[in-house]
């Protein structure tokens, strides 16, 4: 039976679209049919109605980068110590586990602050996890993680058939990663038609790693048998990504913490995304994205979390608002929303589902906190 869904305000996100003042979406059977003003629409409408009341409206949120599998962690892990230190703390946790309390405080959370869609990364239960993420109704990627020196026999995705998502690979990252794996990864999430992730330029250890300079971390992982036969490419990360054909339209680039201009040209060039996640990059402690930088230049720019064991919460108004306080120069309210809705869906091919409220999309909305609003009008 059609609904009718009444709200002071709905922002679409349409290109060109302006905000609408008393809105009404239409839908039935859980797809948007029309979007526009409750008088225009509301007179030949026959269905049950609700009002929002006095709320702004958004197409529902798009977390674009998340470790789900890290949820029991909250609060557990060093912060603001660099990189190193963090991945030593991590590794003294019980990684392995994953209690199913944990996960469904998460899905409340998430649920509850207006996420319809997680971009997960899944290096242990990545068909759990997307069970997990069908069962409790959310749109999502479950991003298989491919990290050592093997390229598995039978590929990185597990079988699955879901209404909801997907499954696709994602690079832990290029120093972790044998090259041959990562392009078999990326070669995997291309014969699927998903997007592929990869951990990109995050600290200075790996941009060292990568150049061929001493570096502490290294000689971690060297010391747990890990990268014994690496060799370094004598370039930056990014630099590297492109080399091996990593960077496309279909790629997102996680943290880009560390990248220089001619970096930011060549992800531009590619036309790939970036997924920025500030809080957990402070909460770590490895520095601050260039995000003016990167945004100037055109890239499609995402917002994420990223873990529970590197961040306080799964919140991406918190995060939107983070990177709104912080931002050097202007940023509109649209801008803002559209890191987390048209652009995340375009970064991972549902912008024919999501990212937008507009017929034929999906019933997916959720209202933008007041305290969010009045940033913007200050």
């Amino acid at each position: 039976m059609p609904e009718l869904t009444r709200a002071r305000r709905a922002l679409t996100m349409t290109p060109e679209q302006p905000a609408i003042d008393d809105a009404a979406i239409i839908s039935d059977k859980g797809v948007i049919v029309s979007v526009g003003r409750y008088r225009d629409l509301a007179p030949d409408f026959s269905g049950s109605v609700s009002d929002l009341g006095h709320v702004t409206v958004v197409p529902g949120l798009i977390n674009a980068h998340c470790h789900l599998e890290l949820s029991h962690l909250r609060g557990a892990t060093v912060a603001g110590q660099g990189f190193m230190v963090w991945v030593e703390d991590l590794l003294k946790q019980p990684i392995f586990d994953l209690p199913e309390d944990a996960l469904a405080k998460a899905s409340r959370e998430l649920k509850r602050t207006g996420t319809v869609m997680v971009a997960d990364i899944a290096t242990r239960f990545p068909q759990r996890m997307a069970g997990f993420l069908e069962e409790s109704g959310f749109f999502f990627v479950v991003f298989t993680e491919a990290i050592g020196e093997a390229v598995p026999e039978h590929g990185f995705v597990p079988a699955g058939e879901y209404e909801l998502g997907c499954g696709s690979v994602a690079g832990h990252s290029l120093y972790t990663t044998h090259v041959d794996v990562l392009r078999a990864a990326k070669a995997e999430s291309s014969r699927l038609g998903c997007p592929f992730s990869l951990h990109l330029a995050e600290h200075d250890d790996e941009v060292a790693i990568m150049a061929g300079e001493p570096s502490e971390f290294l000689d971690l992982l060297q010391g747990r048998g890990r990268l014994l036969d690496f060799e370094p490419p004598r370039t930056a990360p990014v630099q590297q990504a492109q080399a091996l054909g990593l960077l496309d339209e279909s790629t997102l680039c996680v943290h880009c913490v560390k990248v220089s201009n001619a970096d930011i040209e060549t992800i531009r060039e590619s036309r790939a995304s970036v997924c920025l996640c500030p809080r957990s990059n402070e909460f770590i402690g490895v520095g601050r994205a260039p995000w003016e930088d990167i945004r100037g230049v055109g890239i499609n720019c995402c917002l994420g979390t990223d873990s529970l064991a590197s961040n306080h919460d799964l919140n991406l108004w918190n995060e939107a608002a983070y990177f709104k306080e912080r931002y050097r120069g202007s940023i509109s309210l649209a801008e803002v929303l559209a890191m987390m809705t048209a652009n995340p869906a375009r970064a991972l091919g549902v912008a024919h589902r999501l990212g937008t409220l507009e017929p034929g999309r999906a019933a997916a909305w959720t209202t933008v906190p007041e305290a969010f609003l009045q940033m913007f009008e200050e």
